[in-house]
């Protein structure tokens, strides 16, 4: 009986890394069907970005309002600032509930970070919207000291109808920079509690 004791208090006391690791792997997962099985790039210059952005960003941006909408933090704050706003910044410490804000934000932002890592990286998202951009910028950084035909063939690289293979690497670095800078940011949010 005690090695069961010991094992659920191992667990009650990892509770956030276990939750973090659930949600992770729903993550991988919800994006690898969200791919599979709802996503195919137009391979149209006039349509690949906007649907590429709306297929990396939107997903991020619904699990933001659920992680908010489903904080109890974010509901006792609300609801004590509304019954009593003295009692929740008690002599006017507005400090401490834009502490408790920015605590609340960083908790949320978890899951869109992660849903944003997984689709960098899987990269299909980022080609997508990346091949329908005509910026010169752009055009000229995947297709610089190469023919013509490059930059016609860039809208046509999701579909596996072009040679240039560049962007899923791009895409992964985009991700590595973003994990990096996110989980520093999140890290010292929860360090400060």
């Amino acid at each position: 009986m005690d090695n069961f004791q010991t094992v659920l208090r191992f667990f009650m006391n990892q509770k956030a890394t276990i939750g973090y690791s659930f949600m992770a792997l729903l993550t991988i997962g919800g994006e690898r069907i969200f791919t599979l099985f709802s996503f195919q790039c137009p391979c149209n210059p006039d349509q690949n970005f906007a649907y590429g952005i709306l297929f990396l960003l939107g997903p991020g941006l619904v699990l933001l309002v659920l992680g908010l909408f489903f904080s109890n933090k974010l509901w006792r704050l609300y609801t004590g600032c509304c019954l009593n706003p003295m009692k929740l910044c008690p002599r006017g410490n507005v400090f401490h509930c834009l502490k408790v804000l920015v605590n609340i934000f960083s908790g949320a932002c978890v899951a869109p970070i992660m849903w944003l890592c997984v689709a960098l990286l899987n990269g299909t998202f980022y080609e997508c919207a990346v091949s329908g951009l005509e910026d010169t910028f752009v055009v000229d950084m995947f297709c610089k000291n190469k023919t013509l035909k490059c930059s016609a063939e860039l809208a046509h690289v999701p579909c596996g109808k072009s040679n240039l293979s560049v962007m899923k690497a791009r895409s992964c670095c985009a991700c590595s920079r973003l994990s990096h800078r996110s989980w520093a940011g999140v890290s010292s949010s929860f360090q400060s509690q």
